[in-house]
C-alpha cells in the first residue's frame, strides 16, 4: 500500500512539472499570496513565520521584492481522569502558543524555479499549566512545559535563503531556511503550588548570536 502511494504521488509530481514548463509565475507588483507552511515548531514551540506551521501572507513590492507576515497560534489542552474511586483529583495541561513575524524578500530571477534571499523578525510566546492526576508531589506547575523546558517570549531576527517552484502560474511549492543572526529569551517565572504553598522560581534570559535555524515547505496560492 506504502509502495502505491509512493507511485500515486511520484506521478503527480511528475504529471504536474510536465504540464507547467511553460509556467509564467505570477509575481509582479501588487501581486498578493496566501501562504500555507508545513513544519515543526522549535524555541516555545514557535519560530518565525518562514519554516515555521502556520499561516501568511506576501505583498509583492515589485516584480523581485516583497513582504511578507505569518501567525502561529496553538492551544491545546487534556484532561486525565483519576480511575480512583475516592478521594481522586482528575489531572489537566493545558499550553498556549502565539508567533507573528515579518520578513523582507529579495527574488534572484524571473524564470518558473525562482531562489530568494531576505531578513526577517520574529516574536513568540508560550505558556503551560499542568496539574498532575491526583496531586501527586504538587498540585500545579506553570512556567515549564511537559517535557520540564522553560516557557515565555522570544524575539528574533533571522537570515532567509530559500527557492520557489511554480506548479502552475498562481500555485507554487517553497523550501526555505533560517538562520538565527540573534534571539534574545526570557523564561516565564516557575510556579510550583503544594497545598495551599505556592513558590516561585525566577525565569531567566538569554542572547544568542548567530545560530541553527529551521527548515520547511510552504505552498503558496496567488491571486
Amino acid at each position: 500500500m506504502k509502495k502505491l502511494l509512493a507511485v500515486v504521488v511520484a506521478g503527480l509530481l511528475l504529471s504536474s512539472i510536465a504540464f507547467a514548463q511553460d509556467v509564467t509565475p505570477a509575481q509582479k507588483a501588487g501581486a498578493k499570496s496566501l501562504n500555507f507552511t508545513f513544519g515543526g515548531l522549535g524555541a516555545f514551540g514557535l519560530r518565525g513565520t518562514g519554516p515555521a506551521a502556520g499561516i501568511g501572507a506576501s505583498y509583492f513590492l515589485s516584480d523581485n521584492a516583497a513582504v511578507r507576515a505569518g501567525l502561529q497560534v496553538a492551544i491545546n489542552s487534556t484532561s486525565t481522569p483519576s480511575n480512583l474511586t475516592t478521594g481522586g483529583t482528575d489531572g489537566s495541561t493545558s499550553q498556549f502558543l502565539l508567533g507573528v513575524s515579518a520578513d523582507y524578500l529579495m527574488y534572484m530571477n524571473a524564470g518558473r524555479v525562482r531562489p530568494y534571499l531576505g531578513a526577517g523578525l520574529n516574536f513568540a510566546t508560550s505558556s503551560f499549566d499542568n496539574k498532575p492526576v491526583d496531586k501527586r508531589g504538587f498540585d500545579e506547575q506553570k512556567g515549564l512545559d511537559a517535557n520540564g523546558n522553560p516557557t515565555g517570549t522570544i524575539f528574533g531576527l533571522g537570515g532567509i535563503v530559500g527557492a520557489e517552484f511554480f506548479v502552475y502560474s498562481e500555485i507554487s511549492l517553497s523550501a526555505e531556511y533560517q538562520l538565527n543572526l540573534i534571539s534574545i529569551m526570557s523564561a516565564s517565572d516557575v510556579q510550583t503550588t503544594v497545598g495551599n504553598t505556592t513558590t516561585t522560581a525566577k525565569g531567566g534570559s538569554a542572547t544568542n548570536v548567530l545560530g541553527f535555524g529551521a527548515a520547511g515547505a510552504t505552498l503558496h496560492i496567488y491571486f
